[in-house]
């Protein structure tokens, strides 16, 4: 197949996930959803604790809303900053962050993978039935044009 062929699909199994076309694209949903959501929410959570935990602290990083912003934001997605918490708040804060974006990593793999999973086997299953009927169609065109099923026609 070309590469063409697989970035079209893609892009229709994209699609389908967005409109959740079919229960597993309903599934994978709600799962992406489901993390988006709920990493939106820590960060604005854990920016407000770094924001207060931070902003004054001798040799911080962190003076902004922004910046607390910035950095638990990319802490949260990759479990790498720009900035290095200075308080012990900001410390534990930034294990927490670890361990939460490993989990979402971990969690986001899972879920693609049980995605393209069940998504193999629906496919197989479509395959094998169009397989199923080509050969009941190609049975039945054999029936009808086999010599016992014609007419009787003087041979010329």
């Amino acid at each position: 197949m070309s590469r063409r062929h697989h970035v079209n699909h893609a892009s229709r199994e994209a699609i389908a996930v967005a409109r959740g076309s079919t229960a597993t694209h309903s599934h994978l949903r709600r799962r992406i959803l489901t993390i988006t959501l709920v990493t939106l929410f820590f960060a604005v959570v854990c920016t407000l604790i770094v924001y207060i935990a931070e902003r004054h602290a001798h040799g911080t990083q962190i003076h902004s809303l922004f910046d607390a912003f910035l950095f638990s934001t990319s802490q949260l997605l990759t479990a790498s900053s720009v900035a290095n918490p200075t308080t012990e708040q900001g410390k534990v804060l930034e294990l927490f962050f670890d361990i939460y974006a490993i989990t979402v990593v971990a969690t986001l793999a899972g879920s693609f993978g049980a995605f393209f999973h069940q998504r193999s086997k629906e496919l197989d299953r479509e395959k094998d039935k169009l397989i199923a009927r080509a050969e009941a169609e190609a049975n039945e065109l054999r029936e009808r044009l086999s010599p016992r099923h014609q007419p009787d026609r003087p041979i010329p």
